[in-house]
């Protein structure tokens, strides 16, 4: 598979609190993580094209690199090989590719044929073009199975087209419905759907996650890899490694790595008033009109909040976080926030690697040193 290089334009606050972590082609849009999804997009455009057009793409990806915000679409390739020697790709004043010894001649891309991340709740309105665009590479990618009768076993429930449905044949179900109905689910390696669980499309679910008893899931959602997931979820993104294993409802939402929510945690994504949600934007630092009805919490990774939590709409939690305590919690709280309501303090940074090693081992993992010298350098920024 082609290699793929990255660059961070303007650093990676104005998508707060998804952490630097996620950047270089690292952040999981749809299926997969932003550099495997162009990998297997420009392979896709090489395999199709004449031998010009592939010595065009491969020549621009050895010397030159993509912006890490940028989603591939089915144009994009064929844009990469448009590009003369030393010409950047420039879209709304923004660099999308540009060659390691640049040139004063940008081209610009056309408006309809960019996707660019914008903010972290693009995770979850973007979720249903993602999921349907990716539908065939998911598929291929994974080595999943349309769905038969008899891969169905225990009681478990089709509605709806079995032939949007794919399954990894490790994967197991029990008494469970999965609907197909508004569009297609794929599940990945070794899942377990426990009995009395609900799943509507379009939904994706990655490998070794569990949706544990009783479970309703509506799409468009992403359940990244390595997750527990329970309770209520509607229109969220979990990015993988972390736990919402009790009841509790989360809506229009997007989920760190090795987050946990305690039990009956619950986000409020609508306000009363039916008003646009406003949410903390962290390169203003101040709170700003999303332009949107429907928003539930942003949480960072490797934060935690303890049971009964209660989240208001347009809630952002940063990294390295610790909360509990009663009442709704305030709707911005810092990285590395340690307590609940008006009492806060910051979260000790051994401690915090400490939790997040012994966490992180129950998965089978480990804090590299590089990671955790960055997470080391944003804790400095909050004292």
């Amino acid at each position: 598979m082609t290699s793929v290089p990255f660059f961070t334009h303007t650093g990676w606050s104005e998508l707060h609190p998804i952490s630097k972590s996620h950047s270089d082609g690292k952040l999981l849009v749809g299926a997969f993580e932003l550099g495997e999804l162009w990998a297997r997009s420009i392979h896709a455009y090489v395999l199709e094209n004449k031998q010009l057009e592939r010595a065009k793409v491969h020549a621009a990806l050895q010397n030159g690199s993509l912006n890490d915000r940028w989603v591939p679409t089915a144009e994009s390739a064929a844009q990469i090989a448009s590009l003369k020697p030393g010409q950047n790709l420039i879209w709304n004043g923004l660099p999308l590719f540009r060659w390691n010894n640049e040139s004063e001649d940008p081209l610009d891309a056309p408006i309809h044929g960019v996707s660019y991340l914008q903010s972290p709740m693009d995770l979850f309105l973007k979720s249903n073009d993602w999921i349907l665009n990716q539908s065939s590479m998911i598929a291929e990618a994974w080595d999943l199975e349309k769905i038969t009768q008899s891969s169905l076993k225990n009681h478990a429930t089709i509605i709806g087209d079995p032939a949007s449905i794919y399954v990894h044949p490790t994967s197991k179900f029990i008494a469970c419905t999965l609907n197909a109905t508004d569009g297609p689910i794929f599940i990945g390696p070794q899942v377990e759907i426990q009995e009395g669980s609900h799943l509507r499309g379009p939904l994706v679910i990655g490998q070794q996650t569990v949706v544990k008893m009783s479970t309703r899931i509506y799409g468009p959602s992403v359940i990244g890899p390595n997750c527990r997931i329970g309770g209520e979820i509607s229109n969220c993104t979990f990015l993988g490694y972390s736990n919402k294993g009790h009841d509790g409802f989360l809506g229009q939402s997007v989920i760190g790595h090795w987050c946990n929510l305690g039990a009956a945690t619950n986000s409020s994504n609508l306000k009363s008033n039916y008003g646009p949600v406003r949410v903390w934007n962290e390169s203003k630092q101040e709170l700003v009109d999303s332009g949107l009805q429907f928003c539930g919490l942003l949480m960072g990774d490797h934060s935690k909040c303890g049971i009964n939590t209660m989240f208001n709409t347009g809630t952002v939690v940063g990294i390295g976080c610790n909360i509990f305590g009663g009442g709704f919690q305030p709707k911005h709280i810092p990285d590395f926030a340690w307590g609940g309501g008006d009492n806060w303090q910051v979260h000790a940074f051994d401690r915090f690697i400490e939790t997040a090693q012994r966490v992180m081992s129950r998965r089978g993992k480990t804090l590299e040193s590089a990671e955790i010298e960055q997470l080391r350098e944003q804790h400095s920024l909050t004292l």
